[in-house]
């Protein structure tokens, strides 16, 4: 058990790296001792921002230089299995943003290190931190919906995030799927039990710059793009379940909608707005108590949640458990993107290969 304050550092300050600084800062046992970046001006004015007393350019200066028991890693994908890794194996534990990897292996490489070194690796699926989420997962797990039978799980942003270069395969690993979608896969198999994938089926496109070309940032950004902006897949479960999964970036809505509509034998429930529709003599009832909990989902609900994250894994440093969000159902997600991928790929519905931890 860390008995002290626990020692954190950020590593990556864009959007969501200032997210996990401003609940660290805000957490009575924390000590923001160090950040990195390889914006100078950036790395400067987040230093000023926070208080930090520490900065460094390359995060290998970083780990050389300040002991740290929590380091998240806010950087793009391409980058992340090379950074945890070297986290891990200096002995802090690690946050890491989602995807958590480039592909499955180098997912498995970092829980290798993980287990090596005797910490923690977990990814930041904040989103299961949201309080209509976790009532809805209690729900599933007292058995109040019955059996899940099937899940319809979506996010449809209506702009494309070019805060990161989310759009350019090489550095992101993928486009809406990986980047953005991944955030409501996680969240309804873990409000569903998690149950076990066998096969993925999905087709994908690239829209842009058919469509919002005139948002590009700059010209290199228009050339870049070679990521899909719009998918639909489909995932069969070893427990005769399914879900259909699809995002699109750009999409022509009113506003955001990121959500799912999670169905058993006995009732149906739904995320954003938060539902439950139960049979009562035949006919279906919506059943939602008065009391239930109202999130704001999608960009606007993430600092509340970011920060319940944080919370969760300080705790876990303290206490020396696991965070809420296990390796191994984070490696189930990442088996279950990277089968979609293939899919579209070959136009072939493929199994789910999933890794065996000792």
């Amino acid at each position: 058990m860390v008995s002290s304050g626990v020692r954190a550092a950020v590593i990556g300050c864009g959007a969501q790296g200032r997210n996990h600084l401003q609940a660290y800062a805000k957490h009575p046992d924390v000590e923001i001792v160090a950040i990195c970046d390889t914006d100078p001006k950036r790395l400067a004015q987040t230093a000023l921002d926070f208080s930090v007393p520490a900065t460094f350019p390359d995060y290998r200066w970083l780990l050389d230089a300040v002991p740290c028991d929590l380091i998240s890693i806010c950087t793009m994908p391409v980058s992340h299995a090379e950074m945890a890794i070297a986290a891990l194996q200096r002995g802090a534990n690690v946050l890491c943003e989602k995807p958590l990897a480039m592909n499955l292996d180098e997912a498995l490489a970092m829980t290798a290190a993980a287990k090596q070194a005797e910490r923690f690796l977990t990814v930041g699926f904040n989103m299961r931190h949201l309080p209509a989420a976790q009532t809805l997962r209690k729900m599933v797990a007292d058995g109040e919906i019955g059996l899940p039978v099937s899940c319809r799980a979506w996010t449809l942003a209506t702009d494309i995030p070019w805060w990161g270069k989310h759009y350019v395969k090489r550095i992101s690993g993928g486009g809406v799927l990986a980047s953005t979608a991944v955030h409501i896969l996680d969240l309804a198999l873990w409000v569903a039990g998690n149950p076990q994938p066998v096969t993925a089926s999905a087709s994908m496109d690239r829209v842009f710059p058919r469509k919002r070309a005139s948002t590009a940032p700059t010209p290199e950004a228009l050339a870049e793009f070679d990521v899909e902006d719009t998918f639909s897949g489909h995932i069969r479960f070893a427990d005769g379940g399914w879900m259909d999964l699809s995002g699109g970036w750009g999409c022509d809505q009113p506003e955001y909608s990121y959500s799912f509509e999670l169905v058993g034998d006995k009732a149906t429930v739904q995320l954003a707005p938060l539902r439950i529709v139960a049979e009562r003599n035949g006919v279906p009832v919506d059943v939602t108590p008065s009391s239930a909990p109202v999130d704001p989902t999608g960009m606007h609900g993430w600092p509340a949640s970011v920060a319940a994250e944080i919370a969760d894994a300080v705790d876990a440093v303290r206490n020396e458990r696991s965070p809420l969000v296990r390796i191994d159902e984070a490696l189930t997600v990442q088996a279950i993107v990277d089968a979609l991928y293939r899919s579209a790929e070959t136009r072939q519905e493929v199994p789910v290969t999933l890794p065996t931890l000792s």
